[in-house]
């Protein structure tokens, strides 16, 4: 860097060395600078371009930080003591196959990985051209890098111009800022928006300035959402040092595998994340000390807000932690469980809880007790965000009731349940076993492949089998990343006598083209949840991912957390077959309900914090361009605040309820809040909702109703 040239030429003058062996000066090393910065990669083409089998393939980085491509050979395990080092054996899938355009491309402090496409490749490469930064790989990915490079190291942007110049912020999403940042990201787009990446990406970028002592990654997608990522945090400053994570994946399933080795490898206690969400860009960054040990972190959103992380309370490994007889005889809790653990999960410590669901498990030998004990503990999965858990992190308890869940389940195995069949791929037999209506299947999904049509190895394909041979009750666990399970994969008609249990991290496309029954699914969901549901019934105790609902016909959905873009689009109100009813207790980003042709919705706007109380949302739809092109359908929002903003429902309009509407929607809300373990409480002939540590009372006042404008506006809001 010129600041330290300059830094070591003063100190170098300081000394009153001898002129005659200062061979270089100042200026001099400045300009050697420039020279190889700006010449460094035309004078290496022909080892690049010209040549059917490159020569070169991996650059040198700068100071602490190093990129290892290995091509499939050994990794170099013993990194040195660096704050960074890049191992990545992606190679490209849009481009030719060789080292050279093998992820990630790294440039002096900076790297770039990228999952996607550029459609505007020649746009991006005349720009850093200008600067004689010329592609040396045949791959769009570097392209992405060298311009990364340009903005955020040798140009230094701020982190807002960064992904400003990335990522531009158009149309109705700059109407939702404040005006003095709004003429700062339009002054960067005048420069940089002809340049900026087109189509679908999601590019996580490394930035290193070694004399700050400051690292960081940097995440960045399209600003049309159109790829998805899942991020997640996991924090505990309770121990004698500090610690914080944040990953990043496109499935969630792969946030959760890292968990449980952190948790394995004891660097963090309990394998569940303190907060999941979906991130239209930030920043992780950290800083560290002479020893490369890093000391603080800051984490801080595209616009260079910071995003605060609570202090979510003492972490629990229920899988490295030595359990001890509690004092307190719990004899008989088990009776009046929900009473219980609501008024005592405080007061309990972890040892406590962990005696207590190890008894359930241990005591489950009759068939009942099986059943009462897992309804218990999956009672405390879907509901355990919502009490106060004390000092204790919900995470773990999260990740305590999932462990619990496991091995209560594992005891169908030994087959002393008369009511219940346990099938795993371990066995390694066929599964030829005839089911009946009385009988539920326990499926192990440990071993079974995401997508595919072999029944023996895919797990949708062994759903039909399943299914043909007569399996109509389902209890699926362990679940990690398989695809399309729904009732959709069984037989060709309707499925309405389908009852299905779903535990674990499930795939895409859960619950997707449903023709009939009941799913419920204890945790997340991930993308295309739901999509073309021709009818049915699908409960999620979690979250869901990007275009749920996709092209639906009907079928009741509800979903106890957030979901992302492009929901419900292109779906319709069939009256050939069950209403549309969909009923959401967070918030969508997005494009939701574009080209819309009817159904019922409702959005609560809400989430429980770390202590299980009940917030709202910073609005009650967190994007803009809803009902863009859509013709009929309600959206109601939970907004007490008047939160939402004109900008969000340019294409739709409020309206007010008729006795009708709000008849229906006053049902339907009531059933979200029972089905979130939300009460209402009754006071002075009204009712109220606790908001916030406040008393919100339950009307239609605090409900807006928003229809269509019809028309064709909307489809040019890309």
């Amino acid at each position: 860097y010129t600041s330290e040239i300059a830094e070591f030429a003063e100190e170098e003058s300081a000394k009153h060395r001898d002129p005659m062996r200062d061979s270089l000066t100042i200026d001099e090393l400045i300009r050697m600078r420039r020279y190889i910065n700006e010449h460094s990669y035309e004078r290496n083409k022909h080892l690049y371009i010209d040549r059917k089998h490159k020569i070169a393939a991996v650059m040198s980085c700068g100071k602490n930080f190093g990129t290892w491509k290995t091509a499939g050979r050994v990794i170099p395990w013993q990194t040195p003591n660096a704050p960074n080092n890049i191992i990545h054996v992606r190679l490209a899938t849009g481009s030719v196959v060789e080292q050279m355009n093998s992820h990630p491309f790294a440039k002096l402090h900076t790297a770039l990985t990228h999952n996607g496409e550029t459609t505007n490749f020649e746009a991006l490469k005349q720009r850093v051209e200008q600067f004689n930064l010329s592609p040396l790989a045949s791959t769009d990915t570097e392209v992405a890098a060298l311009k990364f490079h340009l903005i955020a190291d040798e140009w230094a942007y701020p982190d807002w111009a960064v992904f400003e110049s990335l990522s531009p912020t158009t149309g109705d999403d700059l109407a939702l800022l404040n005006e003095n940042l709004r003429d700062q990201l339009e002054s960067v787009q005048r420069v940089e928006f002809a340049s900026s990446p087109d189509g679908p990406y999601q590019y996580l970028c490394l930035r290193h300035d070694p004399y700050k002592k400051v690292t960081e990654r940097v995440d960045l997608k399209d600003p049309a959402d159109l790829r998805p990522n899942v991020t997640a945090f996991w924090k505990d400053e309770n121990g004698r040092k500090k610690k914080v994570f944040t990953m990043i994946a496109s499935e969630e399933q792969a946030i959760k595998k890292m968990l449980k080795l952190l948790d394995k490898e004891g660097l963090i206690d309990g394998a569940a994340a303190d907060l999941t969400l979906s991130s239209s860009g930030m920043i992780s960054r950290y800083m560290y000390d002479d020893d490369s040990k890093v000391k603080d972190f800051q984490f801080i959103d595209r616009y260079g807000k910071p995003i605060d992380l609570n202090g979510y309370g003492q972490h629990y490994s229920i899988r490295r932690a030595k359990l001890t007889e509690p004092e307190r005889d719990f004899k008989g809790w088990e009776r009046n469980y929900k009473i219980f653990i609501t008024k005592e999960l405080e007061k309990l410590s972890f040892n406590d809880i962990h005696w207590l669901l190890q008894q359930l498990v241990e005591s489950a030998d009759t068939q009942n007790r099986f059943e009462k004990h897992l309804h218990i503990l999956t009672w405390l999965r879907d509901y355990i965000r919502t009490i106060n858990p004390g000092k204790k992190a919900i995470s773990s308890l999260v990740d305590m009731a999932d462990y619990f869940i496991e091995k209560i389940l594992d005891r169908v195995n030994k087959g002393s349940y008369a009511g219940y069949h346990y099938y795993s791929r371990k066995a390694g037999l066929e599964f030829d076993e005839k089911g009946n209506y009385g009988r539920t299947l326990v499926l192990n999904a440990e071993g079974f492949l995401a997508e595919g049509t072999d029944p023996d190895y895919v797990l949708a394909a062994f759903l039909n089998r399943a299914y043909e041979l007569g399996w109509r009750k389902f209890i699926i666990y362990r679940l990690h990343g398989q695809r399309l399970v729904s009732t959709a994969v069984m037989g060709s008609g309707d499925t309405d006598d389908v009852e299905m249990d779903v535990y674990g991290s499930v795939g895409e496309y859960f619950g997707a083209f449903m023709q009939g029954g009941t799913i419920r699914l204890h945790g997340n969901a991930q993308n295309f949840t739901a999509m073309c549901m021709h009818h049915g019934n699908l409960y999620i105790f979690g979250n869901a991912g990007k275009v749920c609902g996709y092209g639906s016909k009907g079928g009741k959905v509800f979903i106890m957390g957030n979901v992302v873009d492009r929901v419900w689009t292109n779906s319709v109100n069939d009256c050939r077959t069950q209403s549309l009813e969909i009923m959401i207790l967070g918030s969508a980003t997005k494009y939701a309900g574009e080209s819309l042709m009817g159904g019922n919705f409702f959005f609560g706007g809400m989430h429980f914090d770390e202590k299980g109380q009940l917030r709202l949302n910073e609005r009650p739809y967190l994007g803009t361009k809803m009902l863009g092109g859509a013709s009929r359908g309600k959206f109601v929002f939970f907004d007490p605040e008047n939160r939402l903003h004109e900008a969000q429902y340019t294409h739709g309009k409020i309206t007010g309820f008729s006795d009708d509407d709000w008849n229906y929607y006053n049902q339907k809300i009531r059933e979200t809040f029972q089905l979130s373990n939300i009460p209402l409480y009754r006071k002075n002939d009204g009712e109220y909702l606790n908001v916030e540590g406040k008393m919100v009372e339950f009307n239609r006042d605090v409900f807006k109703l928003i229809v269509p404008k019809g028309g064709l506006k909307g489809y040019e809001s890309h």
